[in-house]
C-alpha cells in the first residue's frame, strides 16, 4: 500500500492517531528519549509505536544514527499533515462532548465600546439562554485592546471594528452600524434633518487617537473617503469625552448610532447622513484557539444574525475590511455576514440560515 494515500483508502484508526502523536513528539524533540519522557512512556514502547506507523505507511519516517535522529523526506512531508489531522481529531472530541447534551465549557469575550448596549449584548444573552451550562465571562474594550486580549489569550473572542492586522486572527463581519454626526446645540447644521459628508468640509473635528485601530479608519474612511481624513483639531480618549468636547463648542464629532443612543450628552444634537454611512462590526478570534465553546459561540452568532445587505453604502463603499487606500487589507481573513443597521433584527431562536 502506498503511504501517500493509505489513510484515505483505509480510514484513520485510533492507533493511527496515537502513532501520529508519537511521530510528532519525536519530530519535535529529535530524540526518542526526550519524546518518551514527554509522552510519559518507555522508550522501547515509543520505538515500537513509531515502527508500527512506518509499517502502516510503508516508508521510514526517521533516520537514526550515532549523531541522533532526523526526519526523512517522507517524515518532512508527513509532519504538517499529521499536525492538521490531530488538530481536527481533538476539535471533534471537544465538539462531541458539547453535543452530548452537557454543553459545558467556558467562553471569555469582550464587547466593543463603540457598539453600545445592543446587538452584541443581545447575542450574548441569547447564547447564555441556549447554553445554560456554559460559563460566559464578559469584558468591554476598544478594538485595539480587544485584539491585544485575543492575541494574549486573555479572551477567546471580541467584538471589534475592522480592519485589523495580522494573519493569526480570524475576523467575521456580522453587522453594520450607522455613523451619525454630533453637533453642539446652535450649530447651523444641527437644524437640518440630515447632512451629507460635503456639509462637513471645514468643520473642526474632535476624535480619538488612531492607536485605537479599526474604528478610526472605518469611520473616517466611510465619511471622507479612504486616505482623505480631515485635520483633527482635538483628541479625546473615548466617545463620552468627545461628546463632552462637542458640547463645550470644540467642534463636531462622528460616532456610531449605538454609541449615540447610549451617551446622550446635554448640549449635543445628533444628525444622520441623508445617504446612510455605515461601519462594520465583526467578531475576531485566534485561528489556533481550539476552545469548543468559542466555536459554538461563533456558529451560534452566524446562525442568529439575519443576512441582509444595507440598502445604501454597501460594504465595499465604506471600506469594510479594507486597508487605508481601499484595497483588501493583508493579514486577518475577513468573511462578510452583512446586517441591516436599522433593523438590528436577530433570527428567531433556533432558526437556521
Amino acid at each position: 500500500m502506498n503511504g501517500q494515500n493509505v489513510f484515505e483508502s483505509e480510514g484513520i484508526t485510533a492507533g493511527d492517531l496515537r502513532g501520529l502523536r508519537y511521530f510528532l513528539a519525536v519530530a519535535d524533540e529529535l530524540s526518542f528519549g526526550r519524546a518518551a519522557v514527554r509522552l510519559h512512556m518507555t522508550q522501547p514502547g515509543l520505538s515500537q509505536g513509531i515502527k508500527a506507523l512506518e509499517r502502516r505507511l510503508g516508508m521510514p519516517l526517521f533516520e537514526r544514527d550515532r549523531q541522533g535522529v532526523a526526519l526523512t523526506a517522507a517524515g518532512r512531508v508527513l509532519e504538517p499533515k499529521a499536525r492538521q489531522l490531530l488538530s481536527h481529531a481533538e476539535e471533534f472530541d471537544r465538539f462531541a462532548s458539547v453535543l452530548a447534551g452537557r454543553h459545558n465549557g467556558k467562553l471569555t469575550l469582550s464587547y466593543s465600546r463603540s457598539g453600545g448596549i445592543g446587538l452584541a449584548s443581545e447575542l450574548t444573552s441569547r447564547f447564555r439562554e441556549q447554553y445554560p451550562h456554559m460559563t460566559v465571562e464578559t469584558a468591554t474594550g476598544h478594538t485595539h485592546s480587544n485584539v491585544e486580549r485575543i492575541r494574549m489569550r486573555t479572551i477567546d473572542v471580541g467584538f471589534i471594528r475592522p480592519p485589523i492586522d495580522g494573519d493569526d486572527l480570524q475576523c467575521s463581519v456580522i453587522a453594520y452600524d450607522q455613523v451619525v454626526v454630533a453637533f453642539p446645540v446652535g450649530h447651523p447644521l444641527a437644524d437640518r434633518p440630515g447632512v451629507s459628508p460635503a456639509d462637513l468640509a471645514g468643520e473642526r473635528l474632535v476624535f480619538f487617537p488612531r492607536e485605537r485601530s479599526g474604528l478610526w479608519e472605518s469611520i473616517l474612511g466611510a465619511v471622507y473617503g479612504p486616505g482623505a481624513a480631515p485635520e483633527i483639531s482635538r483628541l479625546e480618549p473615548d466617545e463620552a469625552h468627545m461628546l463632552a468636547a462637542v458640547a463645550q463648542g470644540a467642534g463636531i464629532t462622528l460616532v456610531t448610532e449605538p454609541s449615540a443612543a447610549l451617551l446622550a450628552v446635554p448640549g449635543v444634537v445628533f444628525r444622520s447622513f441623508t445617504v446612510p454611512v455605515v461601519v462594520p462590526m465583526a467578531l475576531a478570534w485566534r485561528k489556533d484557539n481550539a476552545n469548543a465553546a468559542l466555536h459554538t459561540f461563533v456558529s451560534f452568532v452566524h446562525g442568529a444574525v439575519a443576512p441582509a445587505v444595507p440598502a445604501s453604502s454597501p460594504p465595499d463603499a465604506v471600506g469594510a475590511a479594507r486597508g487605508r487606500h481601499g484595497r483588501p487589507s493583508e493579514g486577518a481573513k475577513v468573511s462578510r455576514i452583512p446586517h441591516t443597521p436599522a433593523m438590528r433584527e436577530l433570527r428567531p431562536s433556533g432558526a437556521r440560515r
